[in-house]
């Protein structure tokens, strides 16, 4: 955290938008099997009708099982954009050296979004 403070980066670490994007992919992830989970259960006729119970019990189930799936696989791809942003402020010089041409395409997009941080 300390390394942010210094870099003056505190407003980036607040705006999270990343986790909240993974978490909006998920729910509609979950929304999607949760609508596959209804088609299965008309066709398959697993759980009794009575009432549409059948139909938002299978939604329930799939929506469950979709966020949580979903989310442990979103879960890599927020630890990997945490990774990035955290080798990036503890060595840019590294960056610009090895990998150039990226490492000036996220310093002019970076400076476009957080002017003065770069």
């Amino acid at each position: 955290m300390q390394l942010f403070v210094n870099r003056g980066w505190e407003a980036i670490i607040a705006d999270d938008l990343i986790g909240n994007t993974l978490f909006l992919v998920s729910l509609v992830v979950g929304a999607l099997t949760g609508v596959v989970a209804i088609i299965v259960e008309l066709t398959m006729d697993w759980i009794p009708e009575d009432g549409g119970e059948g139909r938002a019990i299978s939604f329930v189930l799939g929506f469950v099982i979709g966020l949580v799936i979903c989310s442990i696989l979103m879960s890599v791809i927020a630890s990997s954009v945490n990774a990035v942003l955290v080798l990036f402020a503890e060595k840019p010089a590294e960056f610009q050296r090895h990998h150039p041409e990226l490492s000036q395409k996220m310093r002019q997009i970076w400076s476009e979004i957080y002017p003065g941080s770069v």
